[in-house]
């Protein structure tokens, strides 16, 4: 497999060298994270004021763990990465712990029907935003390490354990949208790292993945309706259709130039989740065609150096590393920006950078130190 021989002239351990980070790429992450804290702002005011009785409330508690976020991603782009070998099977086995104690009756914290969060008085988030991660190190971890033995699909069977094991959980969880993270972040790693395997193997794969989702659908009733009125977009503008339906009105309000920023309308309650999952419905209200598009632009951008970072970077731990980060953010866009547009149905995937949540926030901007750090063992 052409794949592969590229893999195995890469250096497996680290060259004596090291090249700055990829400036574009860091220019790249503030400036999306100066635009999301805006949209924040513009787009919480109005349920803040009503809510907390202070329009600012989310940006400041976002703000708060943005300035945390940067300086850790700064102090951990300087950390070189392959001391995470030492750690991540811990940091794995760590992750899984925390999203079982989710599942434990009276530790886990409900919101919006679901039980995904832990808490310590105002302090709340999701393990799967440090699972997504932990499992990217870990696997990536085993395949550098064992690469001799990935010369046949047997040597992928520890990789795809992990998985199949942070799978059952999700489904658990009833988490379909982290589990979709999950298997993308997994297949893009074990896929760059150059695997050998039959069509029928692929076949089945995708059976088993196919069933997979089939299980979550029949899991939770309300998953159904959201296809089926996915399927009948102008029926039901009230019940399940009703996020689609405003997150459209938003779009469709702002043309080519917007209604300028702070002007949203579909803001004041309207919107379900302004601030979170429909964040960019009110970029587009507010910024219209022109502004929707330049942000896409600068996310293609970043998915672009990410990948590019991956493909150039001198060794193969710090390329599977890259690779799995950058999908996992890729993905999340696609699916975030898919859902907002109606392009497919209804799910609970936040946009990176933009929607509202401290700690998100803060794993994310760790994972952009992590990945700044490989660009420094990348010829870009």
């Amino acid at each position: 497999m052409e794949n592969r021989k590229i893999i195995d002239k890469l250096k497996i351990t680290n060259t004596e060298g090291k090249n700055q980070m990829d400036f574009l790429l860091f220019s790249t992450i503030l400036i999306l994270l100066c635009l999301g804290l805006i949209m924040v702002a513009s787009a919480s005011s109005y349920y803040a004021l009503s809510s907390f009785g202070n329009s600012n409330y989310f940006l400041v508690r976002q703000l708060e763990f943005a300035a945390v976020g940067v300086i850790a991603m700064i102090i951990i782009s300087n950390i070189d990465y392959n001391i995470y070998k030492k750690f991540s099977y811990i940091g794995f086995a760590f992750a899984v712990l925390l999203m079982i104690s989710v599942l434990i009756p009276g530790i886990g914290q409900e919101r919006n029907g679901a039980t995904r969060w832990l808490g310590f008085g105002a302090f709340t988030f999701q393990p799967s935003e440090f699972m997504k991660i932990a499992l990217v190190m870990a696997t990536a971890t085993y395949i550098a390490i064992n690469y001799r033995k990935t010369a046949t699909l047997k040597g992928y069977f520890v990789p795809i354990g992990m998985l199949v094991l942070v799978m059952g959980i999700m489904f658990l969880q009833n988490h379909l949208s982290g589990a979709v993270i999950m298997i993308v972040a997994s297949a893009s790693i074990i896929f760059a790292s150059g695997i050998k395997i039959k069509a029928k193997y692929v076949i089945i794969g995708s059976f088993v993945m196919a069933l997979m989702v089939a299980g979550f659908l029949i899991a939770e009733p309300f998953r159904i309706n959201r296809l089926v009125a996915f399927m009948n977009p102008e029926q039901d503008i009230l019940g399940d259709n009703y996020q689609a339906v405003q997150s459209l009105y938003a779009i469709g309000s702002g043309h080519i130039f917007g209604m300028g920023l702070g002007q949203s309308r579909q803001k004041y309650l309207w919107l379900p989740e302004a601030q979170n999952d429909f964040i960019f419905s009110v970029l587009g209200e507010e910024l219209g065609l022109v502004g929707t598009v330049g942000v896409l632009g600068i996310f293609t951008f970043f998915i672009y150096r990410g990948y590019l970072t991956a493909l150039r970077c001198q060794d193969m731990y710090g390329s599977l590393i890259a690779t799995g980060i950058t999908s996992v953010f890729a993905i999340q866009i696609l699916v975030n920006i898919a859902v907002v547009t109606c392009s497919m149905p209804v799910t609970g995937m936040p946009l990176p950078f933009f929607s509202y949540g401290g700690t998100a926030l803060l794993i994310n901007l760790c994972a952009m130190g992590v990945l700044l750090n490989v660009s420094k063992r990348s010829k870009l």
